[in-house]
């Protein structure tokens, strides 16, 4: 338009020109007195076209100026129109919107170019001075209402500058914005951002160079989607995750215990019994007797030891009863010590005898060897002491101090440790599941959640008090029952403290060194022993024994036949004749479930003699 616009003026100023030469008469002289003077010539015909054209040309140049007015005013109402709808979206926009100048940015980054700095990762991870002014040349010039409610900022000049927004921990994130803008012009990056009162925020951060500004970053717009709630639920969700494959692991345990408890008690049932038999055999020789009594006492940790894998893995049923806390405290220290560092030591206030607590002794041994476990762990880097107090008390209803529990008489347990301590917030999550501060190959997380749980289901309690650089104390407390003092232990190697007969046993055990140290045991305790290493040989031996076997003792695993099709064809045969089944672990029948079917006597291998002594009497006597 401006192009015809000119040209037609032009054409007009030339035709209005050659109209005025041309209508200009020549300068002539007149000469007075002549007959015939001259008269300046009217205008001809061409003079009058090239005027008409000339008026017409203005006529046209007046109605094009109109016209561009027109068309100028028009695009002025559209581009008002276009800022106010933008800026109605902007500012009504459920979307966090940001409106930045980058252009102290930008004039940075050419003066780097210009140097010849091609990599500006490189360049900023070397300079990070440089990346942080950078962060606080750009300055937000608008904000919506969504983005002045994210950063719970009351008007937009309350942001002012990105770095009011921006953590310093994030320039890294805030590098490879930059760098995307310097390439493509735009960038999505997810970042932590804070509020201008300190919360934390990750977001979703949008940002493209405005067009038209490409050249001087002017004006840049930057949407901020809050993902703060989304990280948190996606961090849930892989906390679920992991928490699912601990349980798998642990299902896979249970699997696995069930699989070897058998075996792994079959193993340990020679050893015991040959231990019991030399103790028996050699009343006199003290040397002898201590390997022995060593070698019962290692066999029996490791019996428990599958038994806890059973008890955790939900496979066998706890075995409540009155339980001394004083032997299994003395118990830990005498296996732990030996193990530890010169650089740490043990105090043991206990006293010899205390009120006994009703639990599973077993699972009194992880609780307290778990807290002894991770007051090791504590101090292993600069030594210190581990503390172990136990008194009785009586905690009433009226002290605000003292833990959430019934009021009576309470064993407390102390725990203490001067090692490195933890803060508070450590101290709140530590009974969180599979939260830990140790490495991974140190811990999984369940260590004191399962103590936790333990100390409820006894009705008890645990408190922890701990300070950074102080140690740490674990309090807890164990409800006290009241009951008659235990009995002494029996002592191995006495044959008169167990039960002896002389009645007819038939032994069955696929396992020959079992059936070999079953039969030297019950030979020791005064019984006629038959033994066989299979059903169908035993069964032969019943028929022509039938009349003379008080008693018969079979493993319940065998292969052909059966301890239970052993039974039930010996039942055929004498209905009265007693029946003792022997176990290293069987998920179908425990002693409760024997008991249903008539079965006598239930013992779980490896058997130690005086348990064996007892039952067989209790089954004969019965």
């Amino acid at each position: 338009m401006n192009i015809i616009y000119g040209w037609i003026i032009s054409l007009a100023q030339v035709r209005f020109c050659m109209f005025a030469a041309a209508a200009i008469p020549e300068k002539k002289s007149i000469q007075f007195g002549s007959a015939n003077p001259q008269i300046p010539p009217t205008l001809d015909i061409p003079t009058i076209a090239g005027l008409f054209i000339v008026l017409l040309l203005f006529l046209i140049l007046i109605i094009l100026n109109q016209k561009k007015k027109s068309i100028i005013s028009n695009k002025s109402k559209a581009l008002a129109e276009t800022e106010a709808r933008y800026h109605l979206l902007f500012e009504h926009s459920p979307i966090p919107l940001l409106e930045e100048d980058h252009s102290e940015v930008k004039t940075f980054l050419d003066q780097l170019t210009k140097q010849g700095v091609k990599d500006l990762r490189r360049y900023f991870a070397d300079n990070p001075e440089s990346l942080a002014r950078c962060a606080g040349m750009v300055r937000i010039q608008a904000a919506n209402q969504a983005a002045l409610s994210l950063y719970e900022a009351t008007t937009p000049n309350a942001l002012h500058t990105l770095t009011r927004i921006l953590p310093d921990s994030q320039l890294f994130a805030f590098k490879n914005e930059l760098v995307k803008i310097f390439t493509n012009g735009n960038s999505e990056n997810v970042l932590e951002n804070r509020t201008l009162n300190g919360a934390t925020l990750i977001v979703e951060r949008r940002v493209v160079v405005a067009s038209g500004f490409e050249q001087n970053w002017n004006k840049v717009f930057a949407s901020v989607i809050d993902i703060t709630e989304q990280v948190r639920l996606r961090n849930e969700n892989k906390a679920f995750e992991e928490q699912l494959q601990h349980t798998q692991k642990l299902e896979a345990i249970g699997s696995l215990a069930g699989g070897i408890a058998h075996d792994f008690n079959n193993l340990l049932a020679p050893i015991m019994g040959r231990a019991e038999l030399m103790l028996l055999e050699n009343p006199d020789n003290a040397p002898v007797q201590q390997h022995c009594q060593n070698i019962i006492e290692a066999s029996k940790r490791a019996r428990n030891l599958v038994k806890q894998i059973l008890v955790f893995s939900r496979q066998v049923d706890q075995e409540i009863k009155p339980v001394s806390l004083v032997e299994i405290i003395q118990e830990i220290i005498n296996l732990t010590q030996p193990t530890l560092p010169a650089n740490i030591s043990i105090t043991c206030d206990v006293p010899e005898t205390c009120l006994q607590i009703m639990a599973d002794a077993t699972q009194l041994h992880q609780v307290i060897m778990n807290l002894v476990t991770n007051a090791f762990h504590a101090m292993e880097e600069k030594g210190g002491c581990l503390s172990i107090h136990l008194e009785t008390v009586s905690l009433g209803i009226d002290s605000s101090s003292e833990p959430p529990v019934s009021p009576g008489l309470y064993q407390q347990l102390r725990v203490v440790d001067t090692g490195h301590g933890m803060d508070q917030l450590t101290v709140s999550k530590i009974f969180n599941p599979y939260f830990t501060t140790k490495p991974r190959d140190k811990g999984t997380g369940l260590g004191l959640t399962v103590v936790l749980g333990i100390l409820r289901g006894y009705g008890g309690e645990i408190l922890v008090t701990s300070a950074v650089g102080e140690g740490t104390t674990f309090t807890l407390y164990f409800p006290a029952v009241e009951l008659a003092a235990v009995q002494d232990p029996i002592i191995y190697g006495d044959s008169n403290m167990l039960p002896v007969g002389n009645e007819h046993i038939l032994v069955v055990d696929d396992e020959k060194s079992i059936a070999d140290v079953t039969t030297g045991m019950l030979e020791k305790l005064g019984y006629t022993v038959t033994a066989r290493i299979s059903g169908y040989d035993a069964l032969e031996a019943f028929r022509n024994l039938a009349d003379r076997i008080d008693l018969v003792m079979a493993d319940l695993t065998m292969p052909q036949m059966t301890g239970l099709q052993l039974y039930r064809e010996i039942k055929r045969i004498q209905p009265h004749v007693k029946v003792i089944l022997c176990t290293g672990f069987s998920e179908q029948l425990d002693s409760r479930s024997a008991k249903s079917i008539g079965i006598d006597g239930f013992l779980h291998k490896p058997v130690v003699m005086s348990d064996l002594a007892h039952c067989i009497r209790s089954v004969l006597d019965g």
